[in-house]
């Protein structure tokens, strides 16, 4: 948005001063031509020393925003970036964490060691990797999971920039979203929801932001194709209040194998 404050502000200025043309008009088609000048330059120049406040405050109030979003993105870093998450999130790439219902008892996720043998990591990379086979939900959920909805909250609440989400964070959740057996796990999790307000349900927060992601890619491109800057402000207008379609039950591509 920093791009479009100058003309955004040039825009009020030429407003407000066509506002007060007209209205000072009346004493120069009154013969007051003194004071239809005197009260048009007075209107022109509060209106540049108002204009002038507004950039100021608009400026700092932006750096004060984007400070505080960077740092909640640099906990959520810190958070995030620990050895089991990164253990996690390898075997999703893999396709090796599989989820699995275990019908009477507590759900589970088993490392698929024949999906993980099948990749072209190096060999101590795969037994560092298959060193625990079974991982249970609670973990998934602390781990991972929550995480991510911890940071589709905060990105839906305001308090920190989809910019700087989609900057650290979309690679992580759109990996974890587009996994079969997260969906398959999601779905699991939310039988008997369906009724229930759909932002209530568990994960909206993390499908949300991980479909947005999805979504500003696509339109990312679309954007780019923008030469003029009138073009790309009505482009952000139209999509900054945007929600993504969200599904109660998320659709999975292939067949998961528990």
């Amino acid at each position: 948005m920093k791009s479009y404050r100058l003309p955004i502000v040039v825009i009020i200025f030429v407003v407000v001063v066509l506002v007060c043309l007209i209205f000072s008009a009346k004493w120069f088609c009154q013969g007051y031509e003194h004071q239809f000048y005197s009260g048009f330059l007075g209107s022109i120049l509060a209106t540049i020393f108002a204009a002038f406040l507004v950039w100021v405050a608009w400026e700092e109030l932006s750096k004060l925003s984007k400070t505080s979003s960077a740092d909640f993105i640099h906990r959520l870093d810190n958070d995030f970036f620990t050895s089991k998450t990164r253990t996690l999130v390898s075997l999703i790439v893999c396709k090796a964490l599989q989820f699995c219902p275990n019908d009477g008892g507590e759900p589970y996720f088993q490392v698929d060691l024949n999906k993980l043998d099948k990749t072209n990591l190096p060999e101590k990379l795969k037994q560092s990797l298959s060193r625990r086979r079974y991982y249970s939900a609670l973990e998934i959920d602390d781990s991972l999971l929550g995480l991510f909805e911890n940071v589709g909250i905060l990105e839906r609440r305001g308090i920190v920039d989809f910019q700087m989400v989609y900057d650290v964070f979309s690679w992580y959740l759109e990996t974890a979203w587009n996994d079969d057996h997260i969906k398959e796990y999601i779905r699991y999790e939310r039988r008997g929801d369906e009724t229930a307000p759909i932002d209530t349900l568990i994960y909206y927060h993390f499908q949300r932001i991980a479909i947005k992601c999805l979504e500003y890619e696509d339109r990312h491109s679309e954007y780019e194709d923008l030469h003029s800057w009138h073009s790309r402000l009505w482009w952000k207008f139209k999509h900054r209040s945007r929600e993504p379609k969200i599904e109660r039950f998320p659709s999975i591509t292939t067949p998961c194998d528990t």
